[in-house]
């Protein structure tokens, strides 16, 4: 009974197999075009990334230089002050000691307080 049918509604049924098959190559076609569009986003996607991390890397390596500069210049001026201080700190010293031999050359050296002839010494003790 089936049979009979078909055979005598053959052209709708070849009719409406044709138009699914059309319908199944139809969506297989928009499944292909999807799955291509998406791995042109994912693409797109990572030259993005590479473009900005190698961007980041070029600004992290440009201030990692100049804080590496900035070291080395504080470096310098660290070392001109201690060769300063160093030199400063020889000449007081040599003051120093200069101004020990006047005193004890002075009369009276082992009597307290402060006579005229320290205090000149002193007044010339000024750095």
């Amino acid at each position: 009974m089936l049979a009979a049918w078909a055979l005598r509604n053959w052209k709708g049924l070849a009719a409406g197999g044709a138009v699914l098959v059309l319908l199944a190559l139809a969506g297989l076609g928009f499944w292909r075009g999807m799955v291509a569009i998406e791995r042109l986003q994912e693409q797109a996607a990572t030259t993005a990334r590479a473009e900005r991390d190698a961007h980041w890397r070029a600004e992290i390596s440009a201030a990692n230089a100049q804080a590496e500069r900035a070291r080395a210049d504080q470096a310098q001026a660290v070392a001109a002050i201690e060769v300063r201080a160093a030199g400063d700190t020889a000449r007081l010293q040599t003051e120093l000691n200069e101004m020990e031999k006047a005193n004890a050359a002075l009369a009276g050296g082992d009597r307290c307080g402060l006579e005229r002839d320290r205090v000149r010494l002193l007044d010339g003790a000024k750095p």
